[in-house]
C-alpha cells in the first residue's frame, strides 16, 4: 500500500515496535546474568551495583515487552475488524484467501531469511544462528510463528466477536483478569530462572497473553475504543508512571531479580496497557503522507516489522559478537559513563535495525506479489 493509503501514526508505531524490540535484545543477556545468573560468554558484569544500570535495563525490559504486544496487538486492530466487515456469503473463501496470502509471506520470509542466514554463515564466515539442529527455525522463532497462528484464528475471533455482541467483551475482560493473575503467580512465585522452556508454563501463558491481546486489540478496532482519547492517554500515563516508579524503587534497592519479575516480556501488564493505549492514541487521528516531512521512509521500515522480527533473530550471535565489546568498554562505574554506555548502544542498535528493516521491507514487496499470484492462479 502507498504512504497516503495508512495512517502513519500507526506505521510510525510499528517502527517504535521495531526498535523496542531491537534494544531489549541487545542488553537482555546483560540483565540476565545480572538479575538471575544466567551464563552469557562475552559480558561483563561490572555494572552489578550500578544504580543507573538497573534501572536503564528495566526500562528497555518494560520497552521491549510493549514492542511485543504492540506487534500482535496491531494485527489484531485491523485483521479482525475487516473480517468481521466481510462476514456473510464467500466469507471462507474470502479469508481462506487473506489468510493464505499472509502465511505465505510469513513462511516465504522465513525461508528467505534462513538461506541469508546459511549463506552468511558458511559462506561469508559470520557467526550467526546455530545450525545445528532445527532450533533456530523452531523454537527461536516462535513469536513469528505464534504470529502465524493468530493470523489463521483472527477469521474465528471475528466470528465470535459478531455473534456474540454482549457476550465477547465481558468474556475478553474476565479472561484477561485470569490471565494476568496466573502471569503474577508466574512470575513471583514460579518463574523457574531464566531459561523458560517452550513447553513451560511462562510460555503457554505468555501466548496466550499475546493471544487475548490480539482479541482485545480487535474488539477495540471494530468498537473505535479510540476516540477516547483522555482514557486512553490517561491509560498510557498510569502504565509510563508505573514503569519510572517500579524501576526506580527497584533500582535503589538493586533488587534485579524483582525488575525482571515485573517487567518479564511477555506477561508484563503495565507493558500491555502502555502498547494498547499508545495503539488506540495512534489510530485515533489518521495522519497523511503530507503530514509527515519522512512519511515514505516511516512506511518503507514499518514494512520490515516481520522481515526484521525473523533476520535479528537468526543474526543473534552476530550482533552480539559486534555490540558485546562495546558495551563492556563502556561499563564504567558513574552515572554519566552508563548513560554514554546507553547512547551509544541505542545508536548502534538503531542503524542495525535499520539496516535489518530495509532488507525485510525489500523481501516483502516480492512474496506479497508472489502470494497474490499463487492465489489468483
Amino acid at each position: 500500500m502507498k504512504p497516503k493509503a495508512r495512517n502513519l501514526n500507526i506505521e510510525l508505531l510499528r517502527c517504535v515496535a521495531i526498535f523496542s524490540i531491537a534494544i531489549f535484545h541487545t542488553f537482555v543477556p546483560y540483565f540476565n546474568a545480572l538479575a538471575y545468573g544466567a551464563l552469557t560468554s562475552g559480558i561483563s558484569t561490572g555494572m552489578k551495583n550500578s544504580f543507573i544500570a538497573l534501572w536503564g535495563m528495566g526500562l528497555i525490559n518494560f520497552l521491549g515487552s510493549m514492542g511485543n504486544f504492540i506487534f500482535y496487538m496491531i494485527s489484531g486492530f485491523f485483521l479482525i475488524p475487516h473480517a468481521i466487515k466481510e462476514i456473510g456469503r464467500g466469507f471462507w473463501m474470502g479469508q481462506l484467501r487473506s489468510v493464505g496470502r499472509r502465511c505465505i509471506v510469513i513462511v516465504g520470509s522465513v525461508i528467505v531469511f534462513a538461506i541469508f542466514t546459511i549463506f552468511l554463515h558458511f559462506v561469508c564466515r559470520m557467526p550467526s544462528a546455530k545450525l545445528n539442529g532445527m532450533r533456530w527455525l523452531g523454537s527461536d522463532l516462535e513469536f513469528i510463528w505464534l504470529y502465524l497462528i493468530f493470523c489463521v484464528l483472527s477469521p474465528f475471533a471475528a466470528l465470535l466477536q459478531n455473534k456474540w455482541k454482549k457476550g465477547w467483551p465481558l468474556f475478553i475482560g474476565i479472561i484477561l483478569v485470569l490471565t494476568f493473575l496466573c502471569n503474577a503467580f508466574i512470575a513471583f512465585f514460579s518463574q523457574g530462572g531464566v531459561n523458560h522452556a517452550l513447553d513451560g508454563w511462562r510460555k503457554l501463558m505468555s501466548a496466550a497473553t499475546y493471544f487475548w491481546g490480539f482479541c482485545l486489540a480487535g474488539l477495540a478496532g471494530e468498537k473505535e475504543w479510540s476516540q477516547n482519547r483522555k482514557r486512553n492517554r490517561e491509560i498510557f500515563l498510569i502504565c509510563l508512571f508505573s514503569a519510572l516508579i517500579t524501576t526506580f524503587i527497584c533500582a535503589l534497592a538493586q533488587s534485579w531479580k524483582m525488575a525482571g519479575e515485573l517487567s518479564f516480556k511477555s506477561t508484563s501488564l503495565i507493558s500491555f496497557g502502555a502498547a494498547f493505549s499508545l495503539l488506540l492514541l495512534s489510530a485515533a487521528r489518521e495522519k497523511k503522507n503530507s503530514e509527515f516531512k519522512f512519511a515514505r521512509a516511516i512506511t518503507f521500515f514499518a514494512n520490515g516489522i516481520l522481515g526484521f522480527y525473523i533476520f535479528q533473530s537468526m543474526l543473534t550471535s552476530f550482533w552480539h559478537l559486534l555490540i558485546f565489546p562495546v558495551i563492556n568498554s563502556l561499563s564504567l562505574p558513574g552515572f554519566f559513563p552508563f548513560l554514554a554506555l546507553f547512547v551509544f548502544a541505542s545508536l548502534l542498535t538503531f542503524i542495525y535495525t535499520l539496516i535489518l528493516s530495509s532488507i525485510g521491507s525489500w523481501v516483502r514487496k516480492p512474496l506479497l506479489a508472489a502470494g497474490s499470484r499463487l492465489l489468483k492462479s
